[in-house]
């Protein structure tokens, strides 16, 4: 059965934040695909994007099948986000492992959904559940699915935009503590650009014709364990980059512990999770603009690791 409406935009707002007030069921994901199929047009054209500025005054037709409900998210068993710092306008959340920032494609495909760090910050905060666009919840930064630690959120509009420029502008500044195979000693700044690889749609690669990419990384801790090397290091990206400091670690010699796609296959050490947590956070507050430093204590089961290989030998 064909949904078809038009709306009259009363009011200054991203297209996203409009279909949701008429289809509270629609999600980014289904918008993205309604604009790409053409079911929507703005003011008579095809609409150009999921986040595309509606002014007051504008027309938007939308075709759409009516929507099937969607699969319950469920999180992972005894997984939740910890809020370790929060004020009017921003929050900082604790992720563990197993908790993805936005939903997977094997998901996805799968059909078997895992509840999403705006999902669970949805039900925690409904009023800010269209932040930054359409099931965001004001999320600013991101972590992989199997790593852990701090993420930023805004709690309102203007608040995102600002805490975007501040990441944008390299004011949001990260330090992960990784457990990587391997003696390594010293501090240094790895300066390797990232770029896609051919015929591997989960894998970046270090090449000449890539991004600029920067990582700081200082040697903390060295154990030894089954005649093999470990140390932990500290980790501060310089610049933003998907998997940036698993790439970079690995193509200097030292893969992080878990990491199967730029590390060791089979990992006895750490099966289940990659050893990369993201441990201290700092950020120019967006009223004040005082600094803000947050910290996060290493989840139990590296601890726990860490733990086990300082015991006496």
């Amino acid at each position: 059965m064909l949904d078809e409406r038009t709306l009259s935009i009363e009011r200054a707002t991203r297209l996203d934040q409009a279909l949701v007030v008429v289809w509270p069921a629609l999600d980014r994901r289904q918008i993205r695909l309604l604009v790409t199929g053409g079911s929507i047009e703005v003011n008579g054209e095809k609409a150009r994007t999921v986040g595309q500025r509606l002014e007051v005054g504008d027309v938007v037709k939308v075709q759409l099948l009516a929507a099937h409900p969607a699969p319950a998210a469920v999180p992972p068993p005894g997984l939740a986000l910890s809020v370790v710092y929060e004020d009017d306008v921003v929050l900082v959340v604790d992720k563990p492992a197993g908790i993805p920032v936005r939903p997977t494609r094997r998901s996805t495909l799968s059909g078997m959904l895992s509840a999403t760090v705006p999902q669970l910050l949805e039900e925690r905060y409904p009023q800010s559940a269209h932040v930054g666009g359409v099931g965001r919840a004001g999320v600013v930064t991101t972590l992989g699915d199997d790593e852990s630690g701090l993420i930023l959120v805004a709690r309102d509009e203007v608040t995102y935009r600002e805490l975007r420029r501040s990441v944008k502008r390299q004011r949001v500044a990260e330090t992960y503590t990784a457990l990587v195979e391997g003696n390594l000693r010293g501090e240094f700044t790895i300066d390797q650009p990232i770029g896609n690889a051919k015929r591997a749609r989960e894998r970046l690669t270090a090449s000449r014709e890539g991004r600029p990419a920067l990582t700081y990384v200082r040697g903390q801790q060295h154990f030894k364990e089954d005649d093999r090397d470990y140390t932990v290091v500290l980790v501060r990206p310089q610049t933003s980059r998907l998997h940036q400091i698993r790439l970079h670690l690995a193509w200097y010699g030292f893969p992080i512990v878990g990491d199967r796609v730029y590390g060791t296959k089979r990992q006895a050490v750490l099966p289940d999770r990659i050893f990369l947590h993201l441990s201290e956070m700092r950020f120019p507050h967006p009223v004040t603009l005082e600094e803000v430093r947050v910290e996060s204590v290493l989840p139990p089961e590296l601890f726990s690791l860490l733990a086990y290989m300082r015991r006496p030998k």
